[in-house]
């Protein structure tokens, strides 16, 4: 199996377990009127939630793990007890960098982490504003501006990983390929935060009839 079937392959099978292992708090609509900035001690919890203080990293790391290991990727660690070890390490500590970076560097740039649902209607409107916010975000202004940090952290976790991956795989490539794997996770989460509360709101109306 050639290296992109393997990633395309993780894409399909990974998405939809990470999304269910993330945390999935929704914010109201944005506006600008009412809009606060996160200050510092809300950027630490929420940088401290990512990287230990909830089970999300420690979830998307089993998940991680055990996908990798079905594909075999890398197939120099083997589909054995170590290998699942070091698979699990290997995505803890990229997503420990991702993270880190992604929140680091919005506080440096002054941007906005959270996600605020799309003030609209309309499956479409909602999914398009789920997807336009993989890659952008909200300055401390209120004011939309193109989302570098997560970008950032996206791209480097996996590029620093191929670290302690196998020595034929590169930041260039192989991180590069996995960065594009994030960018479309981070849409994945996007769309479920951003439908979440219809969901919820489907399954209680379900549970009440009957």
């Amino acid at each position: 199996m050639t290296p992109i079937l393997r990633v395309l392959l993780l894409a399909a099978l990974f998405a939809p377990g990470l999304a269910l292992a993330q945390s999935f708090a929704v914010n109201a609509p944005f506006d600008p009127g009412r809009y606060a900035p996160l200050d510092g001690h809300e950027r630490f919890v929420r940088w401290w939630n990512e990287d230990g203080g909830s089970s999300s990293i420690h979830l998307t790391a089993l998940l991680d793990a055990s996908v990798t290991q079905v594909v075999n990727t890398p197939p120099e660690w083997g589909r054995t007890a170590g290998g699942f070890l070091r698979r699990g390490a290997s995505s803890y500590g990229s997503n420990i960098i991702q993270n880190t970076t992604h929140e680091g560097l919005a506080y440096a740039m002054g941007t906005d982490t959270r996600y605020f649902a799309c003030n609209c209607r309309g499956f479409l409107p909602r999914s398009g504003h789920a997807l336009q916010m993989t890659l952008l975000t909200y300055n401390m202004s209120g004011h939309k501006t193109l989302d570098i940090p997560q970008i950032a952290g996206a791209y480097g976790g996996p590029m620093v990983a191929t670290m302690w991956w196998p020595r034929h795989y590169t930041p260039l490539v192989q991180g590069v390929q996995v960065g594009h794997l994030e960018i479309g996770l981070i849409g994945t989460i996007h769309m479920v935060q951003e439908f979440s509360p219809d969901l919820k709101r489907f399954f209680l109306w379900r549970k009440r009839d009957y």
